[in-house]
């Protein structure tokens, strides 16, 4: 192999502190990732793994610690940094234009992207570009109609096409199904054992980890806790460097039940997709009580489609919901009348605000009830504070940053803070 082809970077990031107020989210921790390798970065939730990246890629600015970059010490003190050294991470977050074509998002995420384009010539490089790739996605349709895993893909494929041969992956199959993961890290795995490439990627997935890293390293608390050979580390070590007890807990005894009605039927649903295609078609279903069902298939089968209809997102053409035998309208006042709840695959971007509170976040479902209302016109902030409390105690203060406002206004404290460990994510 031609020394042109060896151009995997090294990266170390040697004693990483960064603090938050009164909150340590990093604590003086260290990781060495070997050019060309696939390495894991495990922990819980809250543990600083994102903290750890966002100072690497240039989005933090740590308090102390140094990155070494093919053993030299570089200065990473903004994105537009870590792209000059060739860093660059995929988010679980797409940042994707959705209303542009895959070329167009490609070609204006370089910094000398023209101002005026000349498609001929860039669509004639983006083909030689797409033949060298280990997977291609449709680059003339529309980001906004491509599949959560098309989107996974292009987004790891801008990374090449900016030439960042350190990529940083976050959860980067939380979208896809088993064979799309294995399919996607088989190929990135692949270029990191040619040294095109050095990947580091947070993952709670041991499978992927088992079978696709080549070296791991755990965080506890903003802490470090160990590291080793992912191939023969054991679960159960890995698991006991991420949450200390590793006692595995039987799963309930399912009761048998044999006379269940009927809870949610879906009785012929049809929708369309945005350009009025068929997007799911005479879908029906029934749901007892305590039964758990799971929907599977291939991004872009439909699947999200239909949580679309379920939610009210996506209108529906035809067919009808049922929740015990009464008709369900996905709007605001069925959801409440039904006690009916939903979580779509995408939370930051369709169930969540993220500047805005956990208290104003959890009153979506109140805020125009007493006591958060008073006259069906008067909010009052205080009750919807008294009702938020007790759910963000119980959270980890993943991102001080925006939560640490409230928590000193109103006394709130988290778990992680409770504890005293201090531990941001």
């Amino acid at each position: 192999m031609s020394e042109a082809t060896h151009r995997a970077p090294s990266l170390e990031a040697v004693g990483m502190t960064k603090i938050f107020g009164p909150l340590v989210a990093l604590d003086d921790v260290s990781i060495k990732v070997e050019a060309g390798s696939f390495h894991a970065l495990l922990g819980e939730n809250g543990a600083g793994k994102s903290t750890l990246v966002k100072c690497v890629t240039g989005f933090y600015t740590p308090d102390k610690g140094t990155v070494l970059l093919n053993g030299d010490e570089v200065s990473i003190r903004s994105p537009r940094d870590a792209r000059a050294n060739g860093i660059g991470m995929v988010y679980q977050q797409f940042t994707l234009v959705p209303s542009l074509t895959g070329a167009e998002n490609l070609v204006i995420s370089r910094a000398d992207a023209p101002g005026v384009i000349d498609w001929a010539k860039e669509k004639k490089s983006l083909e030689a570009f797409m033949d060298q790739m280990p997977f291609r996605v449709p680059l003339n349709t529309q980001v906004s109609g491509l599949s959560a895993g098309e989107k996974q893909k292009l987004e790891i494929l801008k990374l090449l096409y900016l030439d960042q041969r350190f990529m940083i992956l976050d959860e980067p199959t939380s979208v896809l199904t088993p064979g799309e993961a294995d399919e996607m890290l088989g190929h990135l795995g692949g270029m990191a054992a040619r040294k095109e490439i050095t990947v580091l990627m947070i993952s709670h997935k041991f499978r992927e980890v088992k079978a696709f890293c080549d070296h791991f390293t755990v965080l506890r608390r903003g802490r470090f806790t160990g590291s080793g050979d992912a191939k023969t580390a054991s679960v159960q070590d890995m698991s006991a460097m991420m949450i200390g007890d590793t006692t595995v807990h039987e799963r309930a005894t399912r009761m048998k039940q044999d006379a269940r009605n009927d809870v949610l039927e879906l009785a012929g649903l049809f929708a369309d997709d945005n350009d009025g295609m068929p997007a799911i078609k005479s879908i029906n279903l029934k749901i007892k009580g305590g039964e758990i069902v799971g929907i599977a298939g291939v991004s872009g089968n439909g699947q999200s489609a239909l949580v679309e209809a379920l939610s009210g997102q996506r209108p529906l053409s035809d067919g009808g919901i049922f929740i015990h035998g009464e008709p369900f309208e996905p709007k605001r006042g069925h959801y409440d009348k039904f006690k009916v709840f939903g979580l779509p695959e995408e939370p930051l971007k369709n169930a969540t605000v993220p500047k805005m509170s956990v208290a104003e976040n959890l009153a979506f479902r109140s805020f125009d009830k007493p006591p958060v209302t008073s006259f069906g016109w008067w909010m009052s902030p205080g009750p919807m504070r008294e009702r938020g409390a007790p759910a963000h105690r119980a959270l980890p203060c993943q991102d001080h940053v925006s939560r640490r406002t409230n928590r000193d206004a109103l006394g709130w404290q988290c778990a992680a803070c409770r504890a005293g460990t201090g531990a941001v994510g």
